[in-house]
This record gives C-alpha cells, sequence and structure tokens, in this order.
C-alpha cells in the first residue's frame, strides 16, 4: 500500500471515529416530527414537494401536472426524486409522488411504524385527502410491494398497475442488498457508516447494487438519494428503525398475505422489468405475472438492473405512456394473447 494511500485511509477512519464519537454524544430527538419541511439539505427537485397532513404524518409529495392522477409509488431507499425523469416525459396527467413512510422526506415520529400495511393506510388517505377516487399507479420495489397490498384490500381504488422490479412474496430484502442494511442497524458500526456515506466513491459502491452501470448515477444523483438519509442524526435513526423491519421476517412474509387478493386482480397491470437486476430477477417478474390475472405482459429492459426507469428513462417512459393511455379493448386483446403465450410456454 502506498504512503499517500495509508495516509488517506487513517485520516478516513480518524475522521470516522470522531465523527462517531459525535453521533453518539450527539443522540436524535425523540419527540416530535423527525424532519422539518425546506431542510437546508434538500436538492432543488425536493424543495418543490409540498406537504399534506394525513393522520399522524405529515407526507411530502410532488403534485405535477392535469389530467387522470398517476400515483408513482417509489423503491427503498430511495424518494419520489426517483421519477424525475418519467414526471418530465409524461404529460397529460396529474401525477402525484409521494414519499413513503420512513423514507424521503415525510414527516414521520421514530416512535412511528413505517411498515407496508401503514404505507397502504396512508396512500389511501393521501388519496382521500386530495378527493381521488381512482387513480393509476407506477410503482417500483417497495412502492410496488405496498400497491400488492392495495390489490388486495383496495382494488377499487386502481384503475391500472405498473410494477417495475418488486419487493413480493417473502424473496426481499435482496441478497446483495442485506449486508448495507446490516451495517446501519449496527450499533457500533452504524456511525462509521454514516460517516463514510459522506464520501461519493462509497455511494457510488453502495447505491451501485441498483443499476447495470455505475455511470447511471451521477454524482447528483447520488446526493439526492444520500441526504434523505445522513443530514441529521433523526433522518439516519429513521432509516435503523426503516432498516429493522426490513430486516424482520414477519414482515417480509406480509407481501404472501397480498398473493389471494392479487390473483382476483383483474384490472390491466404492465409489468416493466429490468432483466440485470441482482436484487429481483426476471423470474420473480414472470412469477408476478403468473399471479395477476390482468397482466398484459412483461417488459424488460435488457440494459437495466434494478431501476430501468433511471438507465433507460426514455423507453420506461414510452411504456408507461403507452399502456395508460391504449384503449381498453386493446389491453384486453393483449391480456388474452398473453396468458395464450404463458399457457403454450408451460405445455411447452
Amino acid at each position: 500500500m502506498k504512503l499517500g494511500v495509508r495516509i488517506l485511509f487513517a485520516l478516513i477512519l480518524l475522521g470516522g471515529l470522531s465523527f462517531a464519537g459525535l453521533h453518539w454524544a450527539s443522540r436524535p430527538r425523540t419527540t416530535g416530527f423527525v424532519l422539518e419541511p425546506k431542510e437546508a439539505a434538500l436538492e432543488e427537485f425536493s424543495l418543490r414537494k409540498r406537504y399534506l397532513d394525513v393522520g399522524p404524518w405529515r407526507v411530502a409529495y410532488i403534485d405535477q401536472g392535469e389530467g387522470t392522477p398517476v400515483v408513482l409509488l417509489h423503491g427503498c431507499p430511495f424518494h419520489s426524486y426517483q421519477w424525475r425523469d418519467l414526471m418530465e416525459r409524461l404529460k397529460g396527467y396529474r401525477i402525484l409522488a409521494p414519499d413513503l413512510l420512513g423514507l424521503g422526506d415525510t414527516q414521520v415520529r421514530l416512535s412511528d411504524d413505517y411498515r407496508l400495511p401503514n404505507d397502504v393506510t396512508m396512500i389511501v388517505g393521501f388519496l382521500d385527502a386530495l378527493g381521488i377516487q381512482q387513480a393509476d399507479f407506477v410503482t417500483a420495489d417497495h412502492g410496488a410491494a405496498t400497491l400488492q397490498l392495495l390489490m388486495r384490500d383496495h382494488p377499487q381504488r386502481i384503475r391500472r398497475a405498473v410494477i417495475t422490479n418488486a419487493e413480493a412474496y417473502d424473496q426481499w430484502p435482496s441478497e446483495p442488498e442485506r449486508p448495507y442494511l446490516e451495517l446501519v442497524v449496527n450499533p457500533w458500526l452504524s456511525p462509521l457508516f454514516r460517516f463514510a456515506l459522506r464520501f461519493t466513491a462509497v455511494q457510488r459502491e453502495v447505491f451501485g447494487v441498483a443499476v447495470h452501470t455505475e455511470e447511471a448515477f451521477t454524482d447528483e444523483v447520488l446526493y439526492a438519494y444520500t441526504r434523505a438519509h445522513i443530514a441529521t442524526p433523526e433522518r439516519w435513526a429513521r432509516l435503523q428503525r426503516f432498516f429493522r423491519w426490513q430486516l424482520d421476517p414477519e414482515h417480509n412474509r406480509v407481501t404472501l398475505t397480498a398473493v389471494d387478493g392479487m390473483r382476483r386482480f383483474d384490472k390491466p397491470t404492465l409489468l416493466l422489468w429490468g432483466r440485470q437486476d441482482t436484487n429481483f430477477g426476471p423470474a420473480l417478474a414472470e412469477r408476478l405475472a403468473g399471479d395477476i390475472p390482468g397482466a398484459v405482459g412483461i417488459t424488460y429492459f435488457e440494459n437495466s438492473a434494478h431501476m430501468p426507469f433511471q438507465e433507460e428513462p426514455e423507453r420506461y417512459a414510452a411504456a408507461v405512456i403507452e399502456f395508460l393511455s391504449a384503449d381498453d379493448a386493446v389491453l384486453d386483446q393483449r391480456r388474452q394473447a398473453f396468458r395464450l403465450s404463458q399457457n403454450a410456454g408451460r405445455k411447452g
């Protein structure tokens, strides 16, 4: 190891230990909301977020455009920022992109429950507060898990649905992401990991499990995703609480309870899937399509991993727009053709 590298490593280690000491000395406040609106660390996109009281939470969300409402539900550990490219291209719709509980900029308490059933409660309350009876949904990862519970419990609120590289069944968290979740919740290593996430190289390594090519994440994008977790001690404590539930096998099985409801869901459903995903691969897409009678097909993105909307934004947006604007009769024909192809594949 060269002397310069040794010195740099030593400085980072010393800085991390100093930061950890400060972290342990300044514990996060445990009363009131974890976050404040319009914090100084917010990137330009998140400064556009509005806030809406829904039950005990204050939901941060983007409300953009006019027309048929489309609800965008993001993944973990991201926030509505992940949909920025789709928002630019989705014209003629009212786009509603809330931050889910325990993520992004939605205001919660450190005593709140951020698990999936409460995300469903929040989304239904969010729609009610805005006077929206039914909407189209475009979802990914944790947001797609929320959608699966909505399919079971509130199918009437969904007109059409898009599912992208989803948490489903009991197949989450994925093995590539598990070590990072365990670092966050580890009481001794967690402060050092928070400090390390200040460095772009570490951010790129951590978030790199979500993309096929590292160029998909610019420094600006990495900042937007990371600052939502490390900007304050309270945000980090919130992430620890969220990830403890992500690692809880009982919580992981919640999406299994949605399967019977999915098997009754006959509204048009399109699966858009990054084929190179090492978290949730094509086999999961095929299984979901087989369980949802409304499925009209699976579109694979060959050059994308977990986030095709990030890696192939134009093609992803085109697929969403084509699906949302298609006539019901056209989608019914696609559904029947897809079922025939699935049945032929099983017989073959």
